[in-house]
């Protein structure tokens, strides 16, 4: 039964590839028709279960080479996707939002709370408000809990199995149009069947979303003109779906009729001027960079900054051209020169950027030539740290070029007192495991591995790690405790997860 609730979940991340909802401000949101499909409700499928799918789901999407392990994107879309949750209805899930490497303009959401976007559609998107509605609309497919519907509805009809659907996903997030075909073949093929049963509901559940993501977007002041544009590119980019007559097209509602609807939302509604921060540009250009993973990508984006810095751009943009120049030239090893484009880029911000202020401290380490400059790096990243407390990204950094310098200690200190990551967070454990095995210290570099796959919803793993640190034996009496209880409480999970397979 798991495994075909994992099928369904993922077959609502891979075919549906739901249009963005339109971005909104003001009041008045329920007076657009929109419809709603009744309770957020799923009475075989909790909050916990949904969860569970998407960890199990994570796993396999970070063990694929197209998920984007980008600290300053993460960061990004976290931030931009909790001013959204924070506008929107209270919600039981705990979000986290990633980039996937892929050209397609498109976002996905997973069961639980986990919300994928590609890297070409935050390229594609002309302002943030675009962005945002993407986004939101994502958020609106979690918190409506529409795959907890789609399992009441679909009940005894789950032909597809989880291999087929994950190579499937995995296949789509490769990008190209010969493996996107392919990629649609499989696809066809273990889901005509149910998507023909699930056509209505389909074109509700995305019409839901938009309305659950138009309030979020009202709330949080982004502009609702301007998504129509958006809309229509991502239909004209989806538009040979339109050609193939099979039922699984039918789940693809990039429509006229979708579009008209959405202006029919927006066309009553003023325009917000919002202003585009210069974190969303500085993410774009970085954008540009990443989703090429060869020389000559990096090169050709290299050289597109350049075109657009001889167009005389305003000073913000300027900044951002600059900063992408700079993340193309350390790819290419240029570190040097990259150095020079981010310093640039910083003197053109008109305020202090935690993204600039983080490229710049690892430049200068990558390019020191002394211990003191070095140490000039780390005291850089430490201010940054410092003027943000509450930042992963800031905080991650300083603890890498802490351990790059050799400063386990240090890093093990600084993690341990710091407030941006907490001890639910996975990150924590894994820069303590790291250090404490630099250090030699092999029952607390085990047992914060363990710690690692726990908050992971592995416990199997956890087991293994508490198992080695236990057998290493070499912390003292309170750790050794600590562990020997955590090995108790492991057993009798697995057990019960032994009982249940």
């Amino acid at each position: 039964m798991f495994k075909r609730l994992i099928a369904l979940a993922v077959s609502l991340s891979i075919a549906a590839l739901p249009a963005p909802s339109c971005l909104a401000a003001g009041s008045g949101v329920g007076q657009y028709n929109l419809p709603s499909l009744g309770t957020v409700a799923g009475a075989d499928l909790t909050t916990m279960d949904e969860r569970q799918l998407g960890e199990q789901l994570m796993r396999r999407v970070r063990a694929d080479a197209s998920f984007m392990s980008d600290p300053e994107a993460t960061d990004y879309l976290n931030r931009l996707g909790y001013r959204l949750v924070a506008a929107a209805d209270p919600s039981p899930y705990d979000f986290f939002f990633f980039p996937i490497r892929n050209k397609a303009l498109n976002a996905f959401a997973l069961p639980g709370g986990f919300i994928a976007v590609h890297s070409g559609l935050i390229i594609a998107a002309q302002n943030e408000s675009e962005l945002a509605g993407v986004i939101g609309h994502e958020i609106g497919h979690v918190t409506q809990r529409h795959i907890a519907r789609m399992l009441q509805q679909s009940e005894g009809s789950l032909a597809m199995t989880l291999g087929s659907i994950l190579l499937a996903l995995l296949a789509a997030r490769a990008g190209g149009s010969s493996r996107g075909d392919a990629a649609m073949g499989i696809m066809m093929g273990t889901q005509a069947a149910m998507i023909q049963n699930q056509l209505g509901y389909s074109r509700d559940a995305e019409r839901e979303a938009d309305r659950v993501g138009l309030q979020s977007l009202q709330n949080a002041g982004f502009d609702p003109h301007g998504m129509e544009a958006f809309f229509e590119r991502l239909q004209k980019n989806n538009r040979w779906y339109e050609s193939a007559s099979t039922s699984y097209i039918s789940t693809h509602p990039l429509t006229n009729e979708r579009i008209s609807d959405m202006q029919n939302r927006t066309r009553t509604l003023p325009a917000v001027n919002h202003n585009d921060s210069l974190d969303f540009k500085l993410i774009q250009t970085r954008m540009r960079v990443l989703q090429e993973t060869r020389y000559d990508g990096w090169l050709s984006a290299l050289k597109s900054f350049d075109l657009e810095l001889a167009k005389k751009p305003d000073r913000q943009r300027e900044a951002a051209l600059r900063y992408g120049k700079s993340v193309a030239l350390s790819k290419m090893n240029r570190n040097g020169e990259a150095l020079n484009e981010v310093r640039r880029a910083k003197t053109l911000a008109a305020t202090p950027n935690i993204i600039i202020d983080k490229h710049v401290s690892e430049l200068v380490f990558l390019t020191a030539k002394t211990d003191a400059e070095k140490k000039k790096a780390i005291e850089l990243a430490r201010d940054t740290a410092q003027k943000y407390p509450y930042s992963s990204l800031a905080a991650t950094n300083y603890a890498e070029l802490l351990y790059q310098a050799g400063d386990n200690a240090a890093v093990v200190k600084f993690i341990r007192e710091q407030k941006a990551l907490g001890k639910n967070d996975p990150d924590y454990y894994a820069y303590l495991a790291r250090s404490y095995e630099a250090l030699g210290q092999k029952s607390m570099s085990y047992a914060a591995t363990g710690d690692m796959y726990a908050l992971m919803h592995n416990p199997r793993a956890a087991l293994y790690q508490f198992d080695l640190a236990q057998k290493a034996n070499d912390a003292d009496f309170y750790v050794m405790s600590e562990i020997d209880a955590k090995l108790r409480e492991l057993r009798e999970q697995v057990l019960a997860l032994d009982k249940k397979d």
